[in-house]
């Protein structure tokens, strides 16, 4: 038999914490008629919300339901009328006519013409965050949002985001990110704790609010959805069909094989965004070397100082190579000096031998009759 304790919030289990949350306000930006951001607070012992017929009490649940409920839980019966089809498919109210705010459509010649808020042949976001607070004071925020480009016409087309944060979160904060196409980094840089699968972000919320014991959480929510279907029943028939009796074996496949697709869908995901990481990073390794480089040559130099600087090893080396260029010259000069002198003294001595040479003619011309050959032309001069 389980113990019980009294509290402010009721019998619990006397082994248990005593945390229980409780609602404290819901955030929508760009849902359904709710353009921009909006707030609903919650009393903290109960909220009973009326209004008139279109005035909004639907849209607000169904933001409810988008948020905790899987996929396969279809929206209010006041939002989709008596329409069929597949749980928000395209013939009932889907993530992507609350996101664009669809007001009507019409048949033209081209199609379906659709009547929107926002989001009409343009990008648009839409987001959705609830904040649980503990009566300790602890605060909770579950939160999804959806970038919904121009031409989407299936969830599938859209950016979807499934974040969680240990603590209070403003959901105009995501402005910025909306601007970057929901970017993974840039809701990083906001705090939130993202969740790449449906199954990741229910299992958090479901062990942190305490939905469900031993795993039964999906089941909770799962007669949650049905409780707050809003859909007429005018039979007993159909009341224990909706309410009391099981869901068939195959729909526990069915939404076995929709997890195990989440779970790929997941997978594939991480590995695109791997892959995109690797292609961006690949050139790191480059650019790392390249920098590298250049430090230890800005080392150099800065080793070596400027030419400026007299005592600088780089001036030292200026004048150094300075000196060495005019010894160079200098010894260059020498040589040839020695070469000039060796050529004068040559040339001195052909010249003095030269000299005695035209001596010794001059001398053998005048003993050969040079003398009188003088004597002679004197003489004829003289006549």
């Amino acid at each position: 038999m389980t113990l019980m304790a009294d509290t402010l919030f009721g019998l619990i289990p006397a082994a248990s914490t005593g945390q229980q949350w409780v609602a404290r306000d819901l955030q929508l930006v760009n849902w359904g008629g709710y353009s921009g951001w909006h707030q609903v607070r919650f009393a903290a012992t109960a909220t009973l919300l009326s209004g008139a017929s279109g005035s909004g009490k639907s849209t607000l649940l169904d933001a409810y339901i988008a948020l905790l409920m899987p996929h396969t839980t279809p929206f209010n019966g006041a939002s989709n009328g008596g329409v069929v089809g597949r749980p928000r498919g395209k013939d009932q109210r889907n993530v992507i006519s609350y996101s664009r705010g669809k007001v009507d459509e019409s048949r033209t010649a081209e199609g379906t013409r659709e009547t929107v808020l926002r989001g009409d042949g343009t990008d648009t976001w839409s987001a959705i965050a609830m904040t649980w607070a503990d009566q300790a004071g602890s605060l909770f925020t579950a939160l999804r949002a959806w970038y919904v480009p121009a031409d989407a016409q299936r969830t599938e087309d859209l950016v979807a985001v499934r974040a969680t944060v240990d603590g209070a979160f403003d959901a105009r904060d995501l402005e910025a990110a909306a601007g970057r196409r929901l970017a993974r980094g840039a809701l990083a840089d906001l705090g939130l704790t993202l969740h790449d699968t449906d199954r990741d972000f229910t299992a958090r919320l479901h062990s942190t609010l305490g939905i469900g014991a031993a795993g039964g959480g999906a089941k909770a929510v799962a007669l949650l959805g049905r409780i707050q279907a809003g859909q007429q029943i005018t039979t007993v028939d159909a009341l224990y069909k909706s309410m009391v009796l099981e869901e068939p074996e195959t729909l526990a496949v069915a939404d076995a094989a929709v997890a195990h697709f989440d779970d790929l869908a997941g997978t594939r995901t991480r590995m695109l965004v791997a892959k995109d990481q690797v292609r961006v990073l690949s050139p790191i390794r480059k650019h790392r070397a390249a920098v590298d480089a250049a430090r230890e040559r800005l080392a150099v130099i800065a080793e070596v100082g400027t030419f400026d600087d007299a005592a600088s090893p780089a001036s030292l080396w200026r004048h150094e190579r300075r000196l060495g260029l005019l010894r160079s010259a200098e010894e260059d000069v020498r040589r040839r000096a020695r070469e000039a002198k060796a050529d004068v003294a040559s040339l001195q001595a052909a010249h003095e031998t030269q000299a005695a040479a035209l001596d010794g003619l001059r001398q053998a011309l005048w003993a050969a009759g040079g003398e009188r050959a003088a004597k002679a032309e004197a003489q004829a001069e003289a006549a």
